[in-house]
């Protein structure tokens, strides 16, 4: 089994604080506001690291699948783009939905067998597993 490590620092109050999230033991270290949360403000906020994670978990598994078909990995290139919908309900915030947009470059896959894997890859991936309560939406293609 292996462990990762992140840390985060919140200082002051929510509105006006700030904070800063450390990917890793000694990684980045990546500032975030509330501003950044709600109002799509520049810097980066805890859905967008969520949106990273799944969007790179995902293309990793989708690369590891496209190989096992027998398509060669360095002539592999995998994209994806991840919208996370944080919405208000009655008993607090929710992440709800997860939108992937996937563009890959597999030569001598047809897209038919792209779309299977990549669906596979939506339903098996250890970050797709653990956000099994919100909507992982998939939307892939050849580029």
């Amino acid at each position: 089994m292996s462990r990762h490590r992140a840390s985060a620092v919140w200082s002051g109050s929510l509105p006006t604080g700030s904070g800063t999230m450390t990917l890793g033991r000694k990684g980045p270290e990546i500032g975030y506001t509330l501003d950044a949360r709600i109002q799509e403000e520049a810097g980066t906020n805890p859905e967008q690291m969520l949106g990273a994670a799944l969007a790179g978990c995902f293309s990793m598994s989708l690369t590891n699948l496209i190989e096992e078909s027998g398509i060669a990995g360095d002539s592999v290139v995998v994209r994806t783009d991840a919208v996370v919908h944080l919405e208000q309900k009655p008993d607090g915030f929710w992440v709800t939905q997860i939108d992937l947009i996937c563009r890959g470059t597999a030569p001598g896959m047809d897209e038919a067998a792209f779309m299977a894997l990549a669906e596979q890859s939506k339903a098996t991936c250890p970050v797709s597993k653990l956000y099994s309560s919100a909507t992982i939406t998939l939307d892939a293609a050849l580029a």
